[in-house]
């Protein structure tokens, strides 16, 4: 199998955003084994980790032609990084591309690739002023209007400290299931009972224990909020708007106590995980059910103690984990993702009971989904909720954790 030749398929679908990096894989490597199929994920990986130097590249040699970017990009990816193929005879294929392409680079352009190529990301970006949104951009392979957005709440100093953060492999922190056997290896740091930090330079995700579902990645932030979360109430309700481990960190918590749980989510996509939990424990009262935060009362027969609310939101912390969310997550729809935790928060308050507490969770520092709208929801509500508490993590200063909660009680 020609892995350049699936990983170009691979990354295609992504920048058409057809699928997101982890579909595309599954699609196009039923056919490869194992161990090609890890290469055509690193391949893929290097790729959109230095996707904007790589789109730079092209547009210095006027490369538009979406083709073209991907060609550049897998010869970028071969001759900085892995040299699995030959690097001469890689550049020789690519510049047949380009002719059968009807476009001729000159012996500038030539020597201008093959410069930058064999610098790798270290080079000083001759043509880019420093400290510009551009600049950025190709030094921590970031969007320019990420950059901006959060220098612009944050300031320019803690802004680009964040950035930097968020460019860097975060802390791999994970907890232990309930239902599954798991003996730590020296790569595993205890932190308590059942979490460790995960002390490898590479990805959790290469681990069998993961895969096995003996492990699960968690955030550090998660225990600040489970810390102020009283689970002694009756009627407790997880309402997830996507698929998030959050769940299963809110299910641990609720294990043996008498309450009434009900997993709530718009397209319930809860992990097995979660089932495995369950049925370990032999658990009766937890009930799972799939609406719209606007369809809760045909679902819910009484108004609620406790609810977690986890919107569909921007999810920035996927711009660490993931290194194609840059690519496909489209800016333009953020005022509708906004939109849509406004009106979910008002919704989903209705369903709380008097003194019932409402954790409002998401996994971004964008202060537009966090703190403007839980103190617009505040102020619009005439003295019926209050803020408790809300803490805001920063992967520079918080346990490298990017999340944000607010605690709200209905006082009336």
């Amino acid at each position: 199998m020609d892995v350049y030749k699936v990983a170009f398929q691979v990354i295609k679908n992504v920048i058409d955003k057809e699928f997101d990096l982890k579909n595309s894989l599954k699609k196009e490597t039923k056919e490869a084994t194992r161990g090609e199929s890890i290469e055509i994920s690193q391949i893929a990986g290097v790729f959109f980790r230095n996707f904007f130097t790589i789109k730079h590249l092209a547009e210095i040699l006027n490369f538009k032609d979406e083709e073209e970017i991907i060609h550049l990009g897998l010869l970028y990816v071969n001759n900085a990084f892995r040299k699995k193929v030959d690097p001469n005879k890689m550049f020789n294929d690519f510049l047949m591309f380009i002719i059968q392409k009807k476009h001729q680079l000159s012996k500038d352009e030539i020597f201008y690739i093959k410069d930058v190529i064999s610098k790798k990301r270290s080079f000083d970006f001759f043509d880019i002023k420093k400290g510009t949104l551009k600049f950025y951009s190709l030094r921590f392979n970031k969007p320019e209007w990420l950059i901006k957005l959060i220098t612009k709440q944050f300031g320019k100093k803690d802004g680009l400290a964040i950035i930097y953060e968020m460019s860097a492999m975060p802390q791999q922190f994970v907890r232990v299931s309930y239902a599954k056997s798991f003996t730590p290896t020296m790569a595993f740091k205890r932190i308590n009972d059942d979490t460790y930090e995960y002390t490898n330079p590479t990805s959790i995700r290469k681990e069998d224990a993961f895969h096995d579902g003996k492990i699960y990645l968690t955030q550090l932030a998660i225990f600040g909020i489970f810390s102020s979360i009283d689970f002694q109430n009756s009627n407790l309700t997880c309402y997830l708007g996507e698929s998030n481990t959050i769940a299963l960190d809110f299910f641990k918590k609720f294990v043996d106590k008498n309450n009434t749980l009900n997993f709530v989510s718009k397209n319930n996509r809860l992990t097995y995980k979660v089932f495995d939990e369950i049925k370990s424990h032999k658990l009766n009262e937890t009930h799972f059910f799939e609406t719209e935060e606007t369809g809760l009362m045909s679902v819910l027969s009484t108004k609620q103690d406790l609810i977690l609310y986890v919107p569909k939101s921007s999810n920035f912390e996927l711009f660490r984990r993931n290194p194609e969310y840059g690519v496909y997550f489209d800016i333009d729809s953020l005022d509708k993702i906004i939109s849509e935790m406004r009106s979910g928060l008002k919704e989903i308050s209705s369903y709380l009971e008097v003194n019932g507490t409402l954790f409002y969770v998401v996994p971004t520092i964008n202060q537009k989904e966090t703190r403007n709208i839980v103190s617009e929801f505040i102020e619009n509500n005439n003295g019926n909720f209050a803020l408790e508490e809300e803490k805001m993590f920063l992967p520079n200063k918080e346990g490298n954790s990017i999340l944000y909660f607010a605690k709200i009680r209905r006082v009336k």
